[in-house]
């Protein structure tokens, strides 16, 4: 039995665009953020966010030093005219907003439900293994509507690691009762997935999706593909 390991965000959930589509609401409910343009916000929002999960991904700090700076250094940056005060109770009011609504929304790429649901009844272990949070992620399935799908998550705070660390895949890979040669991860980071899946001994597909970021690394995958629909092709073409 082959296993596949899924990256979340950015290759099930669309990152971007659930972002952007609570953003957008920010800047109609809040008098503050009303003179923004969203798309402007929501592409800021990403570069510091981006930055953020950079570091503590190399530092192993855990999420919360990114909820901490995240809002504050947004509006310094859009809304520097804010009294110092009123711009702290505003960036904590936006996080705590953000943080309850975002995993609820299910945006993702086309095929991905009809995809994983045929690999499943086509005898393959699906898995989730993530850098996030488990009771965001675990929130961001349901919205997309795999949780029935999905056998297993693993997480950087349950594994105590972050990808590319080998010890997120081992950790994985134990919890889905599988060993490296049966394996398959599966994500759009050319450093995280591709690079730290070949390391622990896996097959890498890389997801290249027709509005990726550009690669973060130069680790060569065993095989890629963009949409969802050539997901079953780029399998048999790695042998898995």
């Amino acid at each position: 039995m082959t296993h596949l390991f899924f990256d979340l965000d950015r290759t099930l959930w669309h990152h971007e665009a659930n972002c952007a589509d609570v953003l957008a609401e920010f800047c109609t409910e809040f008098p503050e953020l009303k003179h923004l343009d969203p798309v402007h916000l929501a592409h800021r929002y990403q570069v510091i966010n981006d930055g953020l999960w950079d570091i503590i991904q190399e530092a192993g700090y855990g999420v919360d030093y990114v909820r901490n700076r995240r809002f504050p250094h947004l509006l310094q940056e859009l809304v520097p005219e804010l009294p110092t005060k009123e711009r702290r109770e505003l960036a904590d009011a936006l996080e705590l907003a953000f943080t309850q609504r975002t995993p609820n929304r299910g945006a993702t790429y086309p095929g991905v439900a009809e995809t994983l649901t045929a690999l499943k009844a086509a005898g393959y272990g699906v898995h989730v293994l993530t850098n996030g949070v488990t009771s965001s992620q675990d929130r961001k399935i349901a919205a997309m509507g795999l949780s029935e799908v999905i056998d297993t998550v693993t997480t950087s705070d349950a594994s105590a690691s972050y990808k590319p660390d080998r010890g997120i895949f081992t950790y994985a890979m134990r919890l889905a009762g599988c060993q490296p040669e049966a394996a398959v991860m599966i994500g759009d980071s050319r450093l995280r997935d591709v690079g730290g899946g070949k390391a622990a001994g896996m097959r890498t597909l890389w997801f290249e999706a027709p509005d990726a970021l550009p690669p973060d690394g130069d680790a060569e995958p065993d095989g890629t593909f963009q949409h969802f629909a050539e997901l079953p092709d780029a399998l048999r073409r790695i042998g898995a």
